[in-house]
């Protein structure tokens, strides 16, 4: 069931389903202004209540497509975060879909990262503007560490620029009211067990780490606790393949589906359909099992999803499908 939940560090309460904005932006498929608008109007319509965008997605167009659907409703009736780190520079040159994105027809400008004091208050400014808000609940810091910048000079370099400058702005838009909280947000848990080191973030966004075909993280978990950090869990859908209909077609990782993954996931789907549950609802659900986690995150892509999602995070589930879910290692 859809709840509200408490980041413990400032008091902020979310609801515990948080609509991921970046589809918006064509993220795999291209929609219309006008599609990506009703969608979010529908959203609305069903009782989502948290919306996820960031500056990367599309480039700026998922920003501006989910500010313009939510000028239908008031601003403090809902939760809104987006991120810092990558500023947006006119594009010179002609491109379509640049590589290692997937956003297809994007706003021509370039990401240019930037995690210092500067770069995070301009983001910031941009993002205002491109939403057409008053202010911003929560701001992630997006995409530090490996996963996106490999074993380089280049991801120390933007590391420490976040942590020596960068969090000084964060720490500032949170004293001066801009905000209500910040954290990061990561495709791995161990830049975000590394930020713990040096600074104090009040929530975190583990994307596609943490769902019914990866589990084991107790590490983390337990140095959030500690740390009191609130964990917002982004990809429950495994990037698309607990829940596409043809999941040798489907995405995983942002490649092809590997056949153990397959695999996998067919075993999963077949105890959910013995207890008569739809497999994206446990997909759901599971992540929000975790004491520390506040919200799960979700891509929407049509109307069909806004109201699906919706009601999968309402559905009442079994305790037997979760023993039985736990008798093959998923707990």
């Amino acid at each position: 069931m859809i709840t509200m939940n408490e980041i413990k560090s400032v008091g902020l309460s979310v609801p515990s389903l948080t609509f991921g904005a970046a589809s918006l932006a064509n993220l795999f498929k291209e929609l219309t202004n006008a599609e990506a608008i009703a969608i979010v109007d529908k959203a609305i319509q069903v009782g989502w209540r948290y919306f996820d965008c960031a500056p990367h997605y599309g480039s700026g167009l998922s920003e501006l497509r989910l500010g313009l659907g939510l000028r239908g409703i008031e601003r403090n009736d809902y939760i809104l975060s987006t991120k810092v780190g990558r500023l947006l520079q006119s594009r010179k040159h002609q491109s379509g879909l640049e590589a290692g994105d997937f956003f297809f027809n994007e706003n021509p400008f370039d990401r240019v990262a930037d995690y210092s004091y500067q770069g995070i208050m301009r983001s910031y400014e941009d993002s205002i503007q491109r939403l057409g808000v008053r202010y911003i609940d929560i701001l992630y810091v997006h995409d530090l560490g490996t996963y996106t910048y490999g074993k380089t000079e280049q991801e120390r370099y933007h590391f420490k620029n976040f942590c020596e400058s960068g969090q000084k702005a964060l720490d500032e838009l949170k004293r001066n009211g801009d905000i209500k909280a910040w954290g990061v947000g990561a495709n791995e848990e161990d830049i975000l067990m590394e930020v713990m080191d040096y600074a104090s973030p009040d929530i975190f966004m583990l994307a596609n780490r943490y769902n019914l075909l990866e589990t084991d993280h107790q590490s983390f978990f337990a140095k959030c606790e500690k740390n009191g950090v609130s964990v917002a869990v982004a990809a429950p859908f495994a990037t698309g393949v607990l829940v596409a209909k043809d999941k040798k077609l489907s995405i995983y990782e942002y490649g092809k589906v590997p056949d153990a993954t397959l695999l996998r996931v067919n075993e999963i789907e077949t105890i959910c359909q013995q207890h008569d549950v739809p497999i994206g609802a446990a997909a759901l659900q599971f992540p929000l099992r975790n004491k520390n986690v506040v919200t799960v995150t979700c891509g929407v892509q049509s109307i069909e999803q806004a109201e699906k999602n919706y009601q999968w995070a309402n559905m009442n589930i079994p305790q037997s499908l979760w023993d039985a879910l736990a008798n093959i290692g998923i707990q």
